[in-house]
């Protein structure tokens, strides 16, 4: 196996040009960052409808990388990414809930082609292989699930562009082909993007500091390989456990020279559902009441073109 030494200062910049490069293409922009981690924080909270008041505590952990590269046709960027998440769940009177002390874990690797078809066409093409599961067991086929989008954008002109496209993925916790619709806008003081049905992100620049708004929809399909006790006191085996959540929350970025982004959000849960699925036993949904939360990242991110 090789072994990769850690980047040089000018590999780095290189990196950097790579990204500015993606400016032209309105889908991505600067909204693309090198790297980063981020915390995310959902306090105890009542599982709605359960008999013995049952609460549900989830930590969020992300990890990220993105590296770029641009084709020798000067049409075409190649996108690089690895991602690493991790969800803890803790449960209060767990009981028949099974859900205390489960980690759930999403590997993921992200091949990215961003195309100039024409002076105002652009696509987008995205093939995302992850590898999502408690880890409870040796690893196995049921593990792994393939996200992929194709997205065809529209540059309307250099503050403006929309597009629409195709994506099959687990971001509302089941594997789902679901179409999608992308707009962008964006002036010299705020920024609008919105993909849905999975994001819209308003920001305000100010600055070295950025303020915003934002409603985002994540989750995966995790393979179980757990049990847990039905209210008969029976044994049941869990296959497959998906957590999914919706947050709508103030945002607010601070860039600490030209690479370097902290960023908090916090707000309140819009929906958040965690689900049991077995062969044996009817699915079973935990929906958990709407709370505050918080979130805390660092990043590394291109300069700002001025």
């Amino acid at each position: 196996m090789k072994r990769h030494m850690p980047l040089s200062p000018k590999s780095l910049y290189s990196l950097i040009g790579g990204l500015l490069l993606l400016s032209s293409l309105p889908a991505m922009s600067q909204d693309i960052q090198l790297a980063g981690f981020s915390f995310t924080s959902f306090p105890r909270a009542k599982v709605k409808n359960s008999p013995l008041n049952q609460e549900l505590a989830v930590n969020e952990y992300n990890f990220f990388i993105n590296l770029p590269r641009q084709l020798n046709n000067e049409k075409t960027t190649l996108i690089n990414g690895l991602q690493y998440q991790r969800v803890t769940l803790s449960a209060e009177n767990d009981l028949n809930l099974g859900l205390d002390g489960e980690n759930l874990h999403l590997i993921g690797y992200n091949l990215t082609a961003l195309h100039q078809l024409s002076s105002s066409w652009n696509a987008v093409v995205s093939f995302n292989p992850l590898v999502s599961s408690t880890f409870n067991k040796t690893l196995e086929g049921d593990d792994f699930l393939l996200n992929s989008t194709v997205l065809f954008v529209k540059e309307k002109s250099d503050r403006l562009s929309y597009g629409s496209g195709i994506s099959f993925t687990s971001r509302f916790g089941e594997p789902l082909l679901i179409p999608i619709l992308q707009l962008r806008y964006k002036t010299e003081k705020s920024g609008l993007r919105i993909l849905l049905p999975s994001q819209i992100m308003y920001d305000r620049f100010l600055g070295k500091f950025t303020a915003g708004l934002e409603i985002v929809v994540n989750g995966s399909n995790y393979n179980a390989n757990s049990s847990r006790t039905n209210f008969l006191n029976e044994i049941e085996v869990v296959d497959k456990l998906a957590y999914s959540r919706v947050v709508l929350s103030p945002t607010l970025k601070y860039r600490i020279g030209k690479f370097v982004q902290l960023e908090a959000s916090g707000g309140i849960t819009l929906a958040r559902r965690v689900e049991h699925h077995g062969d044996v036993f009817e699915d079973q949904n935990y929906d958990v009441a709407n709370v505050p939360f918080f979130r805390f990242g660092i990043a590394i991110v291109p300069p700002i073109k001025k």
